[in-house]
């Protein structure tokens, strides 16, 4: 019976394994319980047990309101962890915590591509930037380095008018990157610093793609279109065998979200803006504010309402980051932001 088992008899090695299930911002109430919770819950044995989780992720929409998916909600943006995660689908402003603004600026006519953690919860990254044109550079950054600088890694001889976002593969050993104009899947190695052009073709009338890693697997969503104008938003799934890779189409955005994605402008519509964490990928109309969701974990779209008040200056130069707390948190520590 529950009453006779209290939460005390329970061992603390299995106390730490029940809590680490709980995502971070779950665990800040715990920690005010007792000073035996607190204890456990700032101590490193614990923080070696956390993993990234679902509940902690907020996507940005402005500098002032941020959506959070699994409860569905545009909320305040809250004062999470230090540094916080950036994730881009378009060149972008860098946004990050005042631990990251330390490091040397970009180098001349590049943007930051990526920021891959160095492991879960883990306070060093590697920043990655690039710029294009009749060739991609591109820069690595070791942000763990006692003298940080961005050093030049290989060039991809290739023409791009841009890249698009990139996708961390799960050993954080890789990012596949889209090369936009031609459309192309690229891959780039971070301990070699080496380009790659993978051998598959690209879905016709691709627009507004967006590459996502869930499970292991690399997905790509994005927007079909015919006579400059988006018609649906279909998800593909990256095959490979030894021979060959190719893209499979395995979902299509339901005809009602569709409706609630373009706001009506089916002649015109053509853009959209994306960003993801854990398989939630959030596709956001900046210029009508219109916010739709897809949750790969169970094959699941869904629309936002409520969120055309937002400012859409604001969100053209904010949406596509996601703010992630870390341990730090937990340790009661301030943040920049």
């Amino acid at each position: 019976m529950a009453a006779a088992c209290t939460w005390d008899a329970i061992p603390e090695h299995l106390q730490e394994c029940i809590l680490s299930l709980l995502p971070i911002t779950a665990l800040l109430p715990v920690a005010a319980v007792s000073r035996a919770l607190r204890r456990l819950i700032r101590s490193p044995a614990f923080h070696a047990l956390l993993s990234p989780h679902r509940l902690d992720a907020f996507f940005l929409l402005s500098p002032r309101l941020a959506f959070h998916p699994l409860s569905r909600r545009v909320l305040p943006v809250p004062p999470l962890g230090s540094p916080p995660v950036v994730s881009s689908a378009s060149p972008s402003h860098l946004v990050t915590a005042a631990s990251l603004l330390d490091l040397p600026p970009l180098p001349a006519s590049s943007y930051l591509l990526a920021v891959v953690p160095i492991s879960s919860f883990c306070r060093e990254y590697t920043l990655v930037a690039v710029d294009t044109g009749t060739g991609v550079r591109s820069y690595t950054l070791d942000s763990a380095d006692p003298s940080p600088r961005w050093a030049p890694r290989e060039d991809l001889p290739l023409p791009f008018a841009l890249l698009g976002n990139a996708a961390v593969a799960g050993d954080r050993g890789q990012l596949f990157v889209l090369g936009r104009g031609p459309d192309a899947l690229l891959v780039f190695d971070l301990a070699t610093g080496r380009w790659g052009v993978l051998p598959v073709a690209m879905p016709q009338g691709l627009t507004s793609a967006h590459l996502f890693v869930f499970g292991g697997r690399l997905f790509m969503v994005g927007g079909v279109e015919r006579f400059g104008m988006v018609e649906r938003v279909l998800v593909w799934r990256l095959e490979d065998s030894e021979v060959a890779a190719w893209w499979t189409e395995v979902g299509a955005m339901p005809e009602e979200v569709f409706d609630e994605l373009v706001a009506g402008r089916h002649v015109s519509f053509w853009h959209f803006q994306a960003a993801d964490r854990m398989g939630i990928v959030c596709l956001y109309n900046a210029v009508d504010g219109r916010l739709v969701m897809f949750d790969a974990a169970d094959d699941e779209w869904t629309k936002q309402s409520g969120v055309s008040s937002l400012d859409a200056d604001e969100s053209r130069r904010w949406f596509g980051h996601v703010l992630e707390p870390r341990v730090e948190l937990l340790l009661g520590q301030s943040y920049g932001s």
